[in-house]
Order: C-alpha cells, then structure tokens, then sequence
C-alpha cells in the first residue's frame, strides 16, 4: 500500500533523477559557469584557499599571483575544488553541489510544510518547488545560486519547526552562517531581517530574541561564521572590502521583466500562487483569528516578500530562486487544505487562471524569446515543442478535471504531468551548450597545446577555454564578460607581433568573424568545428 512516506521517497527518488540525469554531458555555459569553474579550478590545483584567481598565476599581475577575481562565494568555490579532487570528468563535479542544491531546496520545502500541512501538503511542496522551471534552472547550472537557495530554505524550515520547539533555531543559526560561507553577507543577514520584520508586524519581538540569542545557535555562527571571517581577515583581508559584489548571473532590465521571469520561473504552478499568497495575508491586521495556524503562513509571505526584494535590486534573475521553497510551500498547503475539503470550486478559479497566464507564456513567449536571442533559441527548438506539448497536456489535464469536480485526481495529474515537463528541458541545455560551449575546440587544445605556445582568443571571452585547455588565453578586441573581472584585452598590433614571432601561436576565432587585416605570413587550419576555427602560424 502506498503510504506518504512511500510517495515522499518516490517523489525525491525521481527528482533526484531529473536534476542529476545528464549534467555531465555537456560542456559549460559561458560566462557564468566557465568563471566558477576556472576559479574552483584554480583552487584545487592549490591556488590558495583564500585567492580566487580567475586564471592561473602563470598570468600574474606583479605581486598578485594572478588575476583576482572579486567574488564573496567562496565556500562554493571550496566545494567545487572538492568535488574536481573526488569526481571524474570536466562538467560533473563543478554541476554537482548545484544539483544537490535544487534537490536540497525540494527537501527543505517538504520539511518546512510538514510542520504545517501534513504529509499530504509536504509532498505537494517538493513536487512545486522540484518541477518549477527556476528551480530546475538553477540545479542544471554551476554557479552558487542553487546551494545558496537551498541553505536559506534549512534556515527557514528551522524557524517554522522553532514555532514550537525552540531547540530548531540551532538549524536556523547553522544554515544560515553556512550560506554566509556559500554566498556571503545576504545569506546570513536577510534570515534574521525576515524574522525581524515578522516581529515587528506581529508584535513578537521576544520571539525574535528568543531566537537571535539562542546560545547554541549563536555558539554554531560564532564557529562558522565567525570562523570564515576571522580566516579571511588572516590570508587576504582584500577579500572582505568585496563582499558586496553580485556573482555573475543572469540580469533582468527593470522590476517589470524581474516579476515576469518570476512568474515564468513558478510555471507550471503560476496560476495556483496568487489564491495561496490571498490565504495567507492576514484577515484582521496582523492579528489573526487562529494564531496557531495562520502565523506561519504569513511568516513565509514575509521571508518570500524580503527575498524577492533583494531579487529584485540585486537584478539577478537566480536570486529569485530563493523564495521559490517557501512560495511553493504555500501554494501546497492551500492545496492540500483544498483536497481535504473537496473544495472543486477552488480548483476551477485556479486552473482557469493558470491558463490565462500559461496560453500566452507558451504561444507568445517562445516566438517573442525566439527573436530576442534567435540563436539560443533555435538550438532548443526540439526540446522547447515537446516541453510546449506537455505544458499544454498539464493545462488540459488540469481544467478536465476540475470541471468533473474532482481535485484528488486533478493534483495527481498535475503533479505527473509536471514531473514530466521537466524531461525535454535536460536535453535543452545540452543543445544550448551545443552551441554556445568552447567544450570540443578546448579539449583539442588541452591535447595540442606545448610548453612556451601561445593561445589567443580573437574578439571573444570564453572564461570556461582555461578550464578545458587547461592554459590561459591572450584576449585580443575581446568583448567584456557580464559580472567578471575586467581582463586585458590588447590590440590587434599584439596579435601580429605574436603572429611573426618565434613561438607558435594557436588563434580561436568564430566561424562568423573576419580580420580587419590579413595575418603576416602563413596560415594553417588546424580545427574546425561548427562555431569555432583554429588556425596557427606553424603546421606542426
């Protein structure tokens, strides 16, 4: 017989394998993984544990070792450089800790709706939080975002059980002083200013104290965190004074933009969240009727409202992964309540406005990003039709079954059919990588490439060449990569010095790009691959 906790465990066996399924297969995505890659890169191969370097010290800057990189995600990074000592392969140990993330982020939903939902509600929240397209995103991409989100959701899954039993406020300082680690400042200050803004809205400033100045808790932070800052402070204290730099991620152009990817980031559940977020707003001020089981829910409204700000300012479209964990959890506990009372009415209103906001995201969001970045797009196009096809099954699936007035049937359906849609989008990012990844072109380089040559990359910035080649790259009238360092790049008078020089120079160009003047002397083709040519000065 299946029990809830049978569905709970088939739930996240196959969870589990969506996100970790393939994310080894494909090469990495420029900038945002070949930075986080090259510097994981660095620090494994004994760079320093304190000294992100964005490419290795044979390209010192005096007295630097290298080129800095000015990031707070240093505990990320230590990760990533544990996971290249244990794992095998280029993509899959620096994938890793993200896919554990995401799956960690479906966890901490359950824990935090188990408290105040059931079981019932508990396993609605995974399944919400695992099959939201953010969610997925964000587990399939190296970068901090996924860990950070994951942390977060363990501190406030410790703040909801602390509601009545105070001992989890240990978790609450832990999570939070790790993601500190993970992420930096915002993972620790933007916890504790939820819970301090739900004190002031509720007039529980003495369970704010409570849980700031529970000793073991504070003894946990005292070691973790002050642990970190005190090491930092000891090998490079320059580190500190960039805390405030944003990761590299993608950025949205205005809050307008930043409320669509997030409802497009909650599809396919987008229709379900705006009933949940009426449920749990406070009927009378903040003071409820039933205190017991309405404070909770609007401790979640809270913590989402105060990540979805820092989201929004920040400009990182991941970021708003954050709050997705306690957005999702409630939506399930509404959902629940919903199926326990049989309540068809209510999934009628839902559906009918997920439709209204999913019809246009599939029919006229696809074409509209088609044109934005056509060559993305056009690399995805087998898997976004039959992603398209299975959010329309989900939406028929769904309205079928509210109009029979049976809701039990409609989130089972729902819930499969979700779980489904996730299947085609693994395949999108290993066609997106397809095109966009230097992953074939630098693995050939790794093989080629001699002591004393010279690599040049010709008006382009792959971070990720380093990672692959294993040998860092001249930049010549190279663009500037979002959110990374700014590097040298040097005229095309350094290409032909080097050309005619004594060394052999290997040059990557893009298929679509031309000189502006022939290259001085001869020229031999030596790899060609769909986007890229390499081409040196010497045939041997």
């Amino acid at each position: 017989m299946w029990t809830a906790r049978k569905i709970a465990c088939l739930i996240f066996a196959v969870l589990a394998y969506l996100f970790f399924r393939g994310i080894g297969d494909h090469g990495l995505i420029d900038p945002i993984e070949g930075v986080n890659a090259s510097v994981a890169l660095n620090m494994a191969a004994g760079g320093g544990l304190a000294y992100p370097l964005l490419v290795s010290p044979a390209l010192a800057s005096p007295g630097t070792g290298g080129l800095p990189y000015p990031g707070k995600t240093m505990g990320y990074w230590w990760l990533s450089a544990m996971a290249l000592w244990l794992f095998r392969g280029f993509e899959f140990p620096v994938r890793f800790w993200s896919a554990l993330g995401g799956l960690g982020m479906a966890a901490g939903a359950w824990l935090i709706t188990r408290r105040i939902g059931g079981f019932r509600g508990a396993n609605y929240a995974a399944l919400l939080t695992g099959t939201s397209l953010l969610t997925y995103a964000v587990s399939q991409i190296a970068s901090p975002h996924s860990l950070y989100s994951c942390l977060v959701t363990a501190a406030l899954a410790g703040i909801i059980h602390a509601f009545q039993d105070r001992r989890f406020f240990l978790l609450t300082h832990a999570a939070s002083a790790l993601a500190l680690v993970a992420y930096g400042p915002a993972g620790v200050i933007l916890p504790w200013l939820s819970l301090l803004t739900y004190a002031v809205l509720t007039y529980r400033g003495r369970f704010f104290l409570e849980a700031l100045l529970y000793w073991p808790g504070l003894l946990a932070t005292f070691l973790i965190g002050g642990g970190y800052l005190s090491f930092l402070h000891t090998k490079n204290p320059a580190i500190l004074a960039l805390m405030a730099y944003n990761p590299p991620g993608p950025v949205f152009g205005s809050f307008s933009s930043g409320f669509l990817f997030l409802a497009a980031g909650f599809f396919p559940w987008s229709g379900f969240l705006p009933h949940a977020v009426k449920n749990a707003m406070p009927r009378r001020g903040f003071f409820p009727a039933n205190p017991a089981a309405h404070l909770p829910l609007l401790f979640l409204l809270i913590w989402a409202a105060v990540f979805l700000t820092f989201g929004f300012f920040s400009r990182d479209a991941f970021l708003l992964a954050a709050p997705l964990p306690a957005l999702a959890s409630l939506c399930a506990i509404h959902l629940a309540d919903g199926v326990e009372r049989n309540d068809a009415r209510l999934f009628q209103r839902m559906m009918a406005l997920e439709i209204l906001l999913s019809v246009p995201l599939i029919f006229f969001g696809l074409p509209l990003t088609y044109a934005v970045n056509s060559e993305a797009m056009r690399s995805m196009t087998m898997t976004a039709l039959p992603w398209a096809g299975f959010s329309l099954l989900f939406l028929f699936a769904g309205w079928r079954c509210a109009k029979q007035r049976k809701p039990r049937k409609l989130m089972f359906q729902l819930c499969a059919l979700a779980l489904l849609c996730l299947l085609p989008l693994g395949g999108s990012f290993d066609l997106l990588a397809d095109q966009l990844s230097v992953r074939d072109v630098g693995l050939w380089l790794r093989r080629a490439l001699k002591q004393g040559d010279v690599l040049i990359q010709y008006i382009m910035n792959h971070p990720s060449l380093y990672y692959y080649a294993g040998k860092d790259s001249e930049l010549v009238d190279a663009p500037v990569a979002p959110r990374t360092p700014r590097r040298e790049s040097r005229p095309e008078s350094f290409l032909y010095q080097a050309w005619m020089g004594g060394k052999r120079v290997f040059l990557l160009i893009r298929r679509d790009k031309e000189f502006l003047t022939p290259l001085p002397g001869e020229v031999h083709s030596l790899r060609e691959t769909k986007r890229f040519i390499v081409v040196s000065n010497r045939g041997d």
